[in-house]
């Protein structure tokens, strides 16, 4: 006897058919039953059709007013999408549930832009951190000078990145904000050098200023990482969406300068990001972007968070994966790690010494669903991530 618990309704289907020997028709039609989930939503509508829905369906259903809680295997939540159908008022409620089926299971994306493709989904990609800043939390001061930081970026090349950042801002607790003229004496000669030497190479602009992203893509940047998600500068919107480059949505709460003063306070975190992501696309949406498929989301690790939300930001990570985009994860060296580390081994780190803690820190996130690390140790990660790979995309059954 063996016990085994599926969280992949295609890997479900091949034990199936291989191992027990169903005919895969039957295979393809039964393996939905093999993956539980629990769906919560609000619904302001008369609960009857629900309930009534669920009961056929032998979905269970957890209720407290508008707060709906349905639990079952997919199949049975699939059956009750069926009967939410034949009536007028849950139709739309259906055909929600489906779409998110229909994004959360997705896999694969592919990145477009300036003649390059990205792949990712099999292989998780690597983006390296180049911070031409002299007050960055880890390597500020290091690549101020534009030909060491094009050695950096050819180093992190040849370490298997497949993404360089560069980013000409500190956004650390306490940073200061800068004029994007500044910025821009800082990032445009790392990013002409960089794009001349490596020519192939995606480069990203981390940035949350219309001007230096309207600047930098006119340079060659191929994608803008907005630490704010156009919070901070809402004509970034305006800017990426004129030239349809790929944009990265990174979550933040409050600023960097006023961390330290201000409570962060979340009722749910991940929900809280979630319902976040979803008003900033829609608010892209309006701005004129049409490609979607090169939306990537950062839920922001340590942008505005506790040590605590962080743990659980990474401990629920899959849940983003119901947006049905790209998603990014940046925990490369951070100061949570170091509190971890603090507490468990009862010594102190400078952000240097993280390697493992942020290796450990990153694996949750790849296994629950992200497809980009964004890291100061390019090497370490592609060997760290090529086993981590192999493991998460292995289909024996």
């Amino acid at each position: 006897m063996i016990l085994k618990r599926f969280t992949d309704k295609d890997l479900f289907y091949k034990f199936l058919k291989e191992r027990v020997g169903v005919f895969f028709r039957e295979a393809e039609e039964r393996s939905f039953e093999g993956i539980f989930y629990c769906i919560y939503l609000t619904f302001r509508g008369d609960p009857e059709p629900v309930l009534l829905s669920a009961r056929r369906s032998c979905v269970s259903v957890f209720r407290n007013g508008e707060r709906f809680a349905l639990c079952g295997s997919e199949k049975n939540l699939k059956d009750m999408c069926s009967e939410l159908v034949k009536f007028p008022e849950t139709r739309d409620l259906a055909r929600e549930i489906l779409e998110a089926f229909i994004r959360f299971r997705r896999k694969s994306f592919r990145i477009e832009y300036n003649r390059k493709i990205l792949p990712l989904g099999l292989k998780t990609a690597v983006m390296g951190v180049l911070n031409v800043t002299p007050d960055s939390f880890s390597d500020g001061g290091l690549y101020m000078k534009p030909e060491d930081a094009l050695r950096r970026a050819v180093q992190m090349a040849e370490e298997g990145a497949e993404i360089i950042d560069i980013g000409g801002e500190s956004t650390r607790p306490g940073s200061r904000r800068i004029s994007a003229e500044e910025e821009l004496e800082r990032v445009l000669p790392v990013l002409k050098l960089v794009r001349k030497e490596l020519p192939q190479i995606w480069i990203s602009v981390d940035t949350y200023k219309s001007e230096v992203a309207r600047v930098c893509l006119e340079e060659g940047a191929d994608i803008i990482n907005d630490i704010s998600g156009g919070t901070f500068d809402p004509d970034i919107l305006k800017v990426v969406s004129r030239y349809s480059c790929p944009y990265v949505i990174n979550h933040i709460k409050g600023r960097p300068e006023t961390w330290r003063e201000e409570p962060i306070i979340y009722g749910d975190v991940v929900q809280e990001i979630t319902d976040w992501f979803r008003e900033r696309i829609r608010r892209l949406k309006e701005a004129g972007y049409r490609r979607e498929d090169n939306l990537i989301l950062d839920p922001g690790i340590g942008f505005g968070k506790l040590p605590e939300h962080n743990v659980e930001i990474l401990s629920r990570f899959e849940e983003f994966r119901i947006l049905g985009k790209p998603l990014m994860v940046g925990v490369s060296r951070k100061s949570f790690i170091g509190i971890i580390l603090e507490g468990f081994l009862n010594r102190k780190t400078e952000p240097k010494e993280r390697l493992f803690g942020s290796l450990g820190a990153t694996a949750p996130a790849v296994l629950r669903g992200a497809q980009i690390v964004r890291t100061h140790d390019v090497k370490e990660t592609r060997e760290f991530l090529a086993v981590l790979d192999a493991v998460r995309t292995y289909d024996g059954v």
